[in-house]
């Protein structure tokens, strides 16, 4: 046990390895974010998700017509 209230850290390799793939610029501006920016964030995303859904869709059918 450490003295003084010190906590060891365990470092894992695996999530190390991780890191150096992710831009945590962009978790800490979201965390900046409220929880209600985040929301609205989310559903704008789910909006253009459909939007590209139903556009390949369209493409599709159109291709087959």
């Amino acid at each position: 046990m450490f003295s003084g209230g010190m906590k060891r850290i365990i470092v894992d390799p695996v999530i190390e390895a991780y890191k150096k793939d992710i831009d945590r610029t962009l978790i800490r501006h979201n965390l900046r974010l409220s929880v209600q920016e985040r929301f609205e964030n989310l559903m704008e995303m789910q909006r253009l998700a459909e939007e590209l859904v139903a556009a390949i869709e369209r493409a599709v059918r159109e291709d087959h017509v």
